[in-house]
């Protein structure tokens, strides 16, 4: 059986990224979602998650490029005085990997995302991070262990099957090999403590090397050459309501998920839509590919 979660990220970031998620939702082919929980717009996010009930709300666990859910004072210097973790991702994974004494207050803060995300949305079955620094060798340990900590049942494996991606599409040919070598490796690593532990996570997931590039195009040729298993893609869809416009890449992405071509490429190859939550219930074991 081919099985399918659409996730849309930074649900909660602004109002537009909401109405992009509840559109793709309401009337295309996205199933589930990431929650920043301490961002501009995570109270609308949270009601709108009320709304939707099917859609399967996750945590999109934020270490770096946006603020904290601590006092700063507490958790210094993981964020500075106002709150605001740093924004350059290389940069701020040196600092959490060398600086000593950081890794307690990263717990610190991972665990107030989480209970605050519990409290806003009352469940949570799976966990993924911004830029992907879930699985940063600083982070995954302790991700995965709060993950079993709080019954949290999968969390997301960023190991892209690159071939597949480079036989779909070789633009940004040197930005994909090099997420290739960095992603599989740390992916392969945090499998392993998640495994021990019995999280769960799709087989496969497709959207990391075309994060901003996301076509009508690429989603049908990923349709195509899904194989049997559970995959993830994820996308970042935004939508124009009147305010600030998102940047044209999300309000491409709203439209690509929406797309009546997609929705029967889905349909036309038995694709088989679900969410974190349901397979969390179905009780299947899943690993991301070696």
């Amino acid at each position: 059986m081919k099985r399918l979660i659409v996730n849309g990220d930074d649900f909660g970031y602004s109002r537009e990224v909401n109405a992009g998620i509840i559109r793709a939702h309401r009337e295309g082919i996205l199933t589930s979602t990431s929650l920043m929980v301490a961002d501009a717009a995570r109270d609308e996010a949270a009601a709108l998650a009320k709304e939707n009930p099917a859609l399967d709300v996750g945590l999109h666990l934020v270490v770096c490029m946006g603020r904290s859910v601590l006092p700063p004072a507490e958790i210094a210097p993981v964020v500075d005085a106002l709150g605001r973790f740093g924004h350059h991702p290389v940069l701020s994974g040196l600092r959490y990997f060398f600086t000593p004494g950081i890794r307690a207050k990263l717990i610190a803060e991972c665990r107030a995302q989480i209970e605050l995300h519990l409290k806003l949305i009352g469940y949570l079955n799976h966990i993924d991070g911004h830029l992907n620094f879930h699985v940063h060798p600083a982070l995954a340990g302790i991700v995965v262990a709060l993950a079993q900590e709080y019954k949290v049942p999968c969390i997301r494996l960023p190991a892209e099957p690159v071939f597949t991606s480079l036989a779909i599409s070789r633009n940004r040919l040197p930005g994909q090999l090099i997420e290739a070598i960095i992603f599989r490796a740390l992916s392969r690593r945090t499998r392993r403590m998640a495994t021990e532990r019995g999280l769960k996570s799709s087989d496969r997931l497709f959207g990391l090397y075309q994060t901003h590039h996301i076509t009508e195009d690429y989603v049908v040729a990923v349709m195509e050459r899904l194989p049997e298993g559970l995959t993830e893609i994820y996308f970042h869809p935004a939508l124009d309501i009147g305010g600030t416009p998102p940047p044209p890449p999300s309000q491409m992405e709203t439209e690509v998920l929406t797309s009546t071509r997609v929705r029967a490429a889905v349909a036309s190859r038995g694709i088989r839509l679900t969410t974190f939550g349901a397979v969390a219930r179905s009780g299947q074991e899943s690993s991301v590919d070696g």
